[in-house]
């Protein structure tokens, strides 16, 4: 009687947690995009368009990276969301386009 050898299920890697993805995507949109200027080229990368993507899940970790330090999350939000807290004579003043959008996370629970 032949024996027949057993073949073991490829292992599979665990799957990523939504922050996982997020930072991963994040790094991968700021190498590629930290030269640029262009907010059209900037908001339009790929990685990018894949971090709205994830949806509201990721705005607790963009809230909580604008309260550590000044990021392009502004810009990302809006889309997310559907809300702009922003002033209009904010706009384009990432330092208090920064801070209404804190100031929205704490007054809409979005806890970070």
């Amino acid at each position: 009687m032949a024996t027949v050898p057993v073949q073991n299920a490829p292992a599979t890697a665990p799957a990523e947690t939504v922050e996982q993805r997020f930072r991963r995507l994040e790094a991968a949109w700021l190498a590629d995009t930290y030269v640029l200027s262009s907010y059209t080229r900037i908001v339009g990368h790929p990685a990018f368009r894949e971090l709205i993507g994830l949806g509201y899940a990721v705005v607790p970790m963009m809230l909580s990276d604008l309260e550590k330090r000044l990021r392009l999350w502004v810009w990302a939000l809006p889309e997310i969301t559907g809300v702009d807290p922003v002033q209009p004579e904010d706009a384009g003043n990432i330092t208090r386009m920064s801070e209404a959008w804190l100031r929205w996370g704490q007054e809409n629970g979005s806890g970070w």
